[in-house]
């Protein structure tokens, strides 16, 4: 099921950047960021932060919203903690997110969305979950944007972060 998924959404955004130009009057944007966070919710005494690179197209469908695909890597630093005085080490979690990206233009330079797949486990005993990423993004120049959000991910519970980051469009 995962391969089946990954070999999707990989034909899609190559087939997709093979048209990343501007196709009847739509600008179409490719692009990357790097991305930190720190770990709120029942996860926050077993994952202190986290840290990521995404990679995205998103393609202009109407005047003001977006739609395309994202695939990155997040990398959950695992901590120390103590149950019942016993310590436990946690492992780092390490996810590759797959996700539709949507977005919406509603004031200049302002663009309000979120991405929505299924993040993959790549970790030791990591089967992913549900990813989700609600965010606000502010332009600057064209080319460079920042973002602050929330990113969930569904394992036994959520494992939930506010997100803080920096892009960069093509």
């Amino acid at each position: 099921m995962k391969k089946n998924l990954i070999t999707t959404v990989l034909v899609v955004l190559i087939t997709q950047l093979g048209f990343a130009q501007d196709i009847d009057g739509k600008k179409e944007v490719l692009g990357f960021g790097i991305n930190g966070g720190v770990t709120i919710g029942n996860y926050s005494d077993s994952y202190i932060s986290n840290i990521g690179l995404d990679f995205y197209y998103l393609r202009n469908i109407t005047g003001r919203f977006y739609a395309g695909a994202t695939v990155g890597f997040t990398n959950y630093f695992g901590s120390s903690e103590t149950i019942q005085g016993a310590t436990i080490e946690n492992n780092d979690l390490q996810f590759i997110p797959v996700a539709v990206s949507l977005r919406f233009n509603r004031f200049k330079n302002f663009l309000i969305g979120t991405d929505v797949g299924y993040a993959i486990g790549t970790s030791e005993g990591n089967d992913g979950g549900f990813y989700a990423s609600p965010r606000i993004s502010y332009v600057l120049q064209d080319k460079w944007v920042l973002y602050a959000g929330y990113r969930s991910i569904s394992l036994d519970d959520a494992l939930g972060s506010i997100q803080f980051g920096l892009g960069f469009t093509f």
